[in-house]
């Protein structure tokens, strides 16, 4: 019988939190031993949900990018007319679709003038985005 990797650090993590842990004597060690186990567990949910999450993060942020498209305009949209550091803010996060490249595209956002109509329409479309990922992270420390 052959299991998945994921499947395999949580029995692991199960047997250290079940039966390794409270058959160690030290208090510090048995915590210690309880801990990893607790960590191998987590591990385990970030490899069983990693490829799913990594997908939606890359499909989330590229529909992103459309949209914002949409509302800042691009070059091959005339209006709204967006400052060149906007546009290529945004071009980078088409050439690299996660969320960490969302900053510097927020950074230059907030330059551009927070109170713009685009602006705040973009920033309200960035932050769905982002509690979708938070959404994401927190399934995997449940």
């Amino acid at each position: 019988m052959s299991f998945e990797i994921h499947e395999r650090l949580e029995r692991l993590a199960g047997q250290m939190r079940r039966e390794i842990a409270p058959a160690v004597d030290d208090d510090y060690q048995r915590t210690q031993t309880h801990m990893a186990g607790v960590i191998l567990q987590r591990l385990a949910r970030e490899v069983a949900l990693g490829a799913r999450h990594r997908a939606a993060e890359i499909a989330d942020v590229e529909a992103l990018v459309s949209r914002l498209e949409e509302i800042i305009g691009s070059e091959e949209t005339s209006s709204p007319v967006a400052p060149e550091d906007v546009r290529t803010a945004l071009a980078g996060l088409r050439g690299e679709p996660c969320m960490t490249s969302l900053a510097p595209l927020v950074e230059v956002l907030y330059r551009w003038g927070p109170d713009r109509d685009p602006v705040v329409a973009a920033l309200d479309e960035i932050r769905a985005v982002l509690r979708r990922d938070i959404d994401r992270r927190m399934e995997v420390a449940q």
